[in-house]
């Protein structure tokens, strides 16, 4: 049985189609799934939490392809409100994506599209940055002058192979 992390983890991996080995590494210096799957659980009711991390443990036990499971997870078929898990899973993305947390539904005192930085951390290491192959202004690991190189390749920095695959929505 997988950890309520495991889960998060392989849930967020399929979501934004980075490698669950790249969110969260064996030798992590910063942390952020324990932190990020912390500050969601505060702010989220537990039935909610648990059955998007449920729903996505039975997919991956069944062995449904990361996209397609991300796939079954954010579709609503056009029911005149979006359910709670599906808005969920849309901030746990923007989460990872952006390292900022928008409050998917009230559950008091957090009211809906609160926004808030996680931590400097979880901003500075967001993987739109890597994504975007550039680093938030005023901060780079990078050398002086690095301008002048050409980046990284967008698989290198993430792991994604740059095939011309479409996403999980396409």
């Amino acid at each position: 049985m997988s950890s309520n992390l495991d889960n998060f983890v392989g849930l967020s991996s399929a979501l934004i189609g980075i490698s669950a080995d790249r969110l969260a590494p064996q030798i992590d210096q910063v942390g952020l799934p324990p932190i990020f799957l912390d500050y969601v659980t505060a702010r989220v009711p537990s039935d909610v939490l648990n059955a998007l991390l449920t729903q996505y443990a039975t997919l991956a036990a069944d062995h449904v392809p990361s996209d397609q499971i991300a796939q079954q997870i954010l579709k609503f078929n056009m029911q005149p409100t979006i359910p709670h898990t599906v808005l969920l899973a849309r901030s746990i993305m923007k989460l990872w994506l952006l390292g900022v947390w928008y409050q998917p539904f009230d559950m008091a005192p957090f009211k809906k599209d609160d926004s808030a930085v996680v931590s400097d951390q979880a901003y500075v290491n967001s993987w739109a940055w890597k994504i975007a192959q550039a680093h938030p202004m005023g901060y780079s690991e990078s050398f002086f002058g690095y301008w002048n190189s050409a980046p990284s390749s967008l698989e290198d920095l993430t792991g994604v192979s740059a095939n011309g695959q479409q996403g999980a929505l396409s």
